[in-house]
């Protein structure tokens, strides 16, 4: 009998976890249109097999144009539903329709680097969709200050620092997830209550997610940064961004803190999402942390996963100690100079 070739075994997993993945966004998309439009489980499976078709043809471009008919798809979909009381095969029709045009743009000009920018694009809209008939226009307000600085932010950098397009998905992924909490505040959305009564939890735990999200969905992006400009390798390019996470996540709730306390009254409270929580400033930042650590866990397995001996030499390298003057030997040094 032939031996399997590694080619053989590289394809198999590839098509394994395809179908795999396929087969997980089918069952999520039965699920969410059995639980939130009360249809029965025939037009739910005849949707959600329609999706998977136009998932499977872009997917056949590549993996990307898999991810982001997947994500323009999915999103639209959930924050057209948040936004407007419309009939479920108008939403869904939206939807397809937004994803597929997406996906064609995508693969005709997939050479130009458009990526990016289709994700940039692809937010702006879905932030104007939830835009409208939010709960609280004034905490919508003030959940929304840093989003906008900050897609403005990697706009401008774009230009001399580009992240991969791994890091452009995760960005994307998070910063809807927060805009969409921002349409109702984190501790009224519609899925934590859904979550609390589910799991019989004592509050809404959107707030959590989020917080959780921060760190997962980000740290690999804040590790690019770190690799390509600080030049970190081995264990310092996983353990810096857990450490920036951390302290970013400090300095929001600071700031959480500084916008309750200017504002006060329902509006500071609501903004602050305590939900009587006493610790909740801390817990938001174990959370994030807690994203982080596992985020890097996994991407250590993965690159060690491909490139076992290079990645454990590595490794070992970053913790060699490299001679140099530091502290006050580096002044007496640098006095002597004078």
């Amino acid at each position: 009998m032939k031996k399997e070739s590694k080619e053989d075994k590289g394809s198999f997993l590839t098509v394994f976890v395809k179908l795999l993945v396929l087969f997980l966004l089918g069952v999520l998309i039965v699920f969410f249109i059995v639980d939130v439009y009360e249809v029965s489980i025939a037009y739910s499976i005849v949707l959600a097999f329609i999706s998977l078709v136009l998932f499977h043809l872009f997917w056949k471009n590549g993996f990307f144009n898999f991810l982001l008919v997947a994500l323009m798809a999915m999103f639209t979909f959930i924050c057209t539903e948040i936004s407007f009381d419309l009939n479920l095969y108008v939403i869904f029709l939206i939807s397809f329709f937004l994803a597929f045009i997406f996906g064609l743009i995508y693969n005709r000009f997939e050479s130009r680097g458009t990526y990016a920018w289709l994700l940039l694009i692809g937010f702006v809209v879905l932030w104007i969709i939830l835009a409208f008939n939010v709960l609280y226009r004034d905490d919508w307000l003030l959940e929304n200050y840093l989003t906008i600085p900050f897609v403005i932010l990697l706009l401008i950098a774009s230009k001399w620092f580009k992240f991969s397009k791994t890091s452009y998905s995760l960005i994307f992924i998070y910063m809807t997830l927060h805009v969409i909490g921002s349409h109702y505040t984190y501790s009224e959305v519609p899925f934590g209550f859904w979550l609390q009564n589910f799991f019989g939890l004592d509050r809404n735990h959107y707030d959590r997610i989020i917080h959780f999200s921060f760190g997962f969905l980000l740290a690999y992006p804040v590790r690019e940064v770190f690799i390509r400009i600080g030049n970190y390798k081995g264990i310092w390019a996983l353990f810096a961004p857990i450490m920036l996470v951390f302290g970013l996540s400090c300095v929001y709730e600071l700031v959480e803190w500084w916008v309750a306390v200017k504002f006060g009254g329902d509006l500071g409270v609501a903004y602050l999402g305590t939900q009587g929580d006493v610790w909740d400033a801390q817990k938001d930042m174990f959370n994030a942390g807690v994203g982080s650590i596992i985020a890097m866990a996994i991407t250590a397995i993965i690159i060690f996963s491909y490139r076992r001996r290079e990645y454990w030499s590595e490794l070992k390298d970053s913790f060699r100690v490299h001679r140099g003057e530091l502290g006050e030997v580096a002044l007496q040094r640098f006095s002597r100079k004078k």
